[in-house]
């Protein structure tokens, strides 16, 4: 049997499995923004980083570099860390023919494993790098118990 291309079937369109989920992602993040207002805070990117727990406490290190230590903010609640702020570039002459750093404010979110002496946290800003530390609360310092 032959068709000629006058009454060959129609070809079903192919859907992407997202289309269905479309309308169901604005509701979910007007949920997430209910729930966690914090997330729906302009960020432009969160900085890259690691964090490094010892016996005595945490060391958290940031990069951070083209941001002076006046723009950075910590704010430190129980177990949690928030760092943010802004990078900003200078103003230049003449036309900008292409660049790949990222700029605008910024925001890192760690929940610590345990609570830390929130008096004793300390932060310095050295050649990019953001290093916080925090002290372990002293409820919370692992103790090394020789078995006997």
């Amino acid at each position: 049997m032959s068709t000629s291309s006058t009454n060959r079937p129609t070809e079903l369109r192919r859907r992407s499995p997202w289309e269905e989920l479309s309308p169901w992602s604005a509701r979910m993040r007007e949920l997430m923004e209910d729930m966690w207002p914090s997330l729906s805070a302009a960020v432009d990117f969160a900085p890259g980083g690691d964090i490094h727990e010892t016996d005595e406490g945490f060391t958290v290190e940031l990069d951070l570099p083209g941001v002076n230590k006046e723009d950075i903010e910590i704010d430190m609640s129980e177990r949690r860390l928030t760092v943010h702020g802004n990078r900003v570039v200078e103003e230049r002459k003449g036309v900008l023919r292409h660049s790949t750093r990222v700029t605008g404010t910024f925001r890192y979110e760690a929940i610590l494993p345990s609570p830390v002496d929130e008096k004793g946290v300390t932060a310095a800003l050295e050649d990019g790098v953001l290093t916080i530390t925090m002290p372990k609360a002293t409820e919370a310092k692992t103790t090394h118990v020789k078995v006997t």
